[in-house]
């Protein structure tokens, strides 16, 4: 009961993030891009290429969370140790690689144009290592899953 509660919370909760970064990327960062570009004229020119790669950012927390929404499904159904839950896994590995690229891009184009403020380049390289540190950490996740699933295949074929 209470592991289908769970799954069913953090669900609606994932479904709930997914909406939120969908208003940021459509409406907010566009709007706030616009605004600060009106404010900032002398950086304007930067407001197109740092408004992608925060759309793109974005865009990696949404591919992860619908890929752990999958992963949910999975669960819920009881086939978490089914080989095609690999390929969620690699779609939340995937995108946290892509999330590290994309704060490393950012961190490089901000250091050939203007430079932000420390704090925000402290931020992006913290980005970056903890998108590596998570791939590295679901790729380990990965390969147990690999072996669970060996093992119950092979507790099947026994029984």
């Amino acid at each position: 009961m209470f592991s289908r509660l769970s799954v069913d919370v953090l669900r609606v909760l994932l479904c709930l993030a997914l909406l939120v970064t969908a208003v940021l990327q459509l409406a907010v960062l566009p709007w706030l891009s616009g605004v600060l570009a009106e404010a900032l004229p002398a950086e304007a020119h930067m407001r197109w290429p740092i408004l992608g790669l925060s759309v793109a950012g974005l865009a990696c927390t949404q591919v992860a969370m619908v890929c752990t929404l999958r992963l949910l499904g999975v669960t819920r159904r009881g086939e978490v140790f089914s080989p095609g839950s690999l390929r969620w896994v690699d779609g939340i590995i995937g995108a946290f690689v892509a999330a590290c690229l994309v704060c490393l891009a950012t961190l490089v184009y901000q250091s050939f144009t203007v430079g932000g403020p420390p704090a925000w380049s402290l931020l992006l390289i913290l980005g970056a290592i903890a998108g590596a540190g998570m791939a590295l950490l679901m790729g380990v996740m990965r390969s147990l899953l690999v072996q669970a699933t060996t093992l119950r295949q092979e507790m099947a074929a026994v029984i």
